[in-house]
């Protein structure tokens, strides 16, 4: 008998397109995770530090999973399935930590490579096992590792981009997105069993008879004895039967099936998201600290939208008492001064919020300071400003103070939440019919610019007398919101004799603050320069300053002046008093920025919608920015949302 082993089968079509499918479904979980993870992460760290180093840390967990060895399919599994859903948990607290430690470029990277590093580790590792799983180990057609490694890297990294389209995805919580990822990876492991495998079968080895030799004539030793030497031969015992690795014990099957409905239950209870449900149904009194959270929503732009008041000073923050502020991520859209520091100069004036509670002043003078723009209108006959728009609206502290001085005004906001917000939490009065527009506010502006251009004298829409522009949130601007086209197209629809208000913060001698300025100074004949700040140091050159800025520029080929502010502009405010009586104290003649840009350098600093370098510029000041924000209000009060 002979043993000789059958040719191997070819590999099976069917089994290599379903772990196709498959793989392809867990890239696309992976890029899923990564989107939702980067979102949780945004309101701790904002989001120029979250994304400064995530493609980094991508690419470096997609080289551990594609070269790690190889991982039983099943397992890997249930374990990314409990990785799931604790990732609410684990991100939100390791957030927390690395961020108290002051560090916007350190602490995310700890934690990607303590979070997001393991999950996408092993899940490369199961779509490289996928890959395998069809083909025999001799087999020359299996996929190599060194091809997993860019294939799952570049998905992952951007296919992120689909995401935001789907409107239920991009309102669902992140915590919500996570356990029914992880339910998934749990259903799977539960129900592997009870699948077809995949794997090739095993080379078996066939015995086959072979014709036995002639008889030898046996030597002749001893009376009648054969040969002491030979033996009887012996049939060769059959291979034993290999076993098939997707036979699992029928009661193991069930067992697993029976613990699928356990996760999700658990991640109902004690694995609770440890942030606030969206929307908060009622408001929420944090038990260790003055702190109380009115509203906190989920927003498809802002990530999360949270209006919170501090009821009482804490160690290191005590003038930031009694304050109610809005927050969109990481970043403080405004605020205003509540309970006893409401204080006005005719109590008439004092506004109130939906619920009757008194508001006081802005704790941001920069946004009074856009109101100044009212005094800087001039108008045929000593006529008043008629109407006002305002791009991007915050707290509303600018569009409410034009409203209270009947000036028609419409607001172009990209985020409801944050109108709603201002609508219940802030005093802004609704808006007039067809004064309210949630949408981007460059689609809005080009489509408004061209209607005026195809309309006769009789229909054309009236142009606005005053625009402010207020886009700065997160650390940064929209770049596309700040290129020549743009204020081409604003131009067209504020009348000649308008002002438009632009706010930025950050420092004039940055690439950013150079750009924003030069593209300005280009776009429109006249403009001036005002900060915020009440004081600066006197050593210190205010160009180099994280300030505060609002340039008002004009379409008139006359300097914008201002005239002597009355009482009835203050609207009773002390604030408003303040910082229209010191206008000029808060003066920078931007000729000193302008000139020190080399001649060869000024087209580079000229903002185009081409090419437009804006947001990278940002990413260094919006690092800045966050640590600007860690020193306004307590880690806690981040940290609760």
């Amino acid at each position: 008998m002979a043993t000789r082993a059958r040719e191997p089968p070819k590999t099976s079509l069917a089994a290599v397109a379903a772990t196709r499918v498959t793989a392809i479904v867990v890239l696309l979980g992976l890029s899923l995770v990564t989107f939702s993870y980067r979102r949780a992460l945004e309101p701790l760290y904002g989001s120029a530090p979250t994304n400064l180093h995530l493609s980094k840390i991508v690419w470096a967990s997609c080289i551990l999973g594609s070269f790690a060895p190889s991982v039983p399919i099943a397992r890997a599994t249930f374990g990314l399935g409990l990785l799931l859903y604790v990732l609410p948990h684990s991100s939100y607290w390791f957030a927390v930590f690395t961020g108290r430690m002051g560090d916007p470029i350190w602490g995310p990277i700890a934690t990607h490579l303590g979070v997001l590093m393991p999950i996408l580790s092993l899940g490369v590792a199961i779509v490289k096992a996928l890959q395998e799983l069809p083909y025999r180990k001799d087999d020359p057609s299996a996929p190599q590792s060194a091809m997993t490694l860019p294939v799952c890297a570049t998905a992952v990294n951007a296919l992120q981009g689909l995401w935001p389209a789907l409107p239920f995805i991009a309102t669902m919580p992140e915590s919500q997105i996570f356990v029914q990822l992880g339910s998934v990876c749990a259903t799977a492991w539960a129900i592997e069993p009870f699948l077809p495998t995949l794997r090739p079968p095993p080379i078996v080895q066939t015995i086959e008879p072979v014709p036995e030799p002639a008889p030898s004539t046996p030597s002749k030793g001893k009376k009648g004895k054969k040969n002491a030497t030979e033996k009887p031969a012996a049939s060769a015992p059959p291979p034993p039967r290999p076993k098939a690795e997707a036979e699992v014990p029928s009661g193991n099957g069930r067992l697993r099936l029976a613990l699928v409905p356990l996760f999700p239950l658990l991640s109902s209870t004690i694995l609770q998201p440890p942030t606030l449900p969206k929307p908060l149904l009622e408001p929420y009194q944090h038990p260790s600290y003055p702190l109380r959270i009115l509203s906190s929503v989920q927003s498809a732009y802002s990530g999360v939208v949270v209006v919170g008041e501090s009821q009482g000073p804490t160690q290191g923050f005590e003038t930031m008492d009694h304050l109610r502020y809005l927050r969109a991520g990481h970043s403080l859209l405004g605020g205003v001064w509540v309970g006893p520091k409401v204080q006005a100069m005719d109590q008439s004036y004092i506004l109130k919020d939906e619920s009757g509670q008194p508001l006081g002043d802005s704790i941001y003078s920069a946004f009074v300071l856009q109101e100044a723009a009212r005094l800087a209108v001039k108008k045929p006959k000593n006529t008043k400003p008629e109407n006002a728009l305002m791009i991007g609206l915050g707290s509303g502290v600018a569009a409410t103070s034009f409203m209270r001085h009947k000036l028609d005004t419409t607001i172009v906001e990209i985020d409801e939440a944050v109108y709603d917000a201002a609508h219940r939490f802030f005093g802004l009065p609704t808006p007039g019919p067809d004064r309210l527009f949630i949408q981007d506010a460059r689609t809005w502006v080009r489509n408004r610019s061209a209607t005026l251009a195809e309309s006769t004298v009789d229909s054309a829409p009236p142009q606005f007398d005053i625009v402010v522009h207020d886009c700065f949130s997160g650390g940064g601007v929209p770049g596309h919101l700040y290129t020549q086209e743009f204020w081409r197209d604003l131009k067209a629809i504020t009348s000649p004799d308008g002002v438009v208000a632009v706010n930025f913060a950050g420092t004039l001698e940055s690439d950013s603050g150079k750009a924003i300025i030069q593209t300005l100074y280009e776009s429109f004949p006249n403009c001036r320069a005002f900060y915020d700040a009440d004081t600066i140091d006197p050593s210190h050159n205010i160009t180099t300053e994280f300030v505060n800025w609002v340039v008002f520029c004009t379409p008139s080929p006359e300097t914008v002046e201002f005239r002597k502010p009355v009482e009835a502009d203050y609207l009773g405010s002390y604030l408003r008093r303040h910082v229209f009586s010191k206008l000029p104290e808060r003066e920078v003649d931007m000729a000193v920025v302008l000139k020190a840009i080399p001649e060869d350098k000024r087209e580079r600093y000229l903002l185009k919608d081409a090419g437009n370098p804006l947001g990278e510029w940002q990413q260094k000041e919006a690092i800045g920015h966050w640590k600007i924000m860690r020193g306004v209000l307590p880690d806690v009060f981040w940290e609760t949302y």
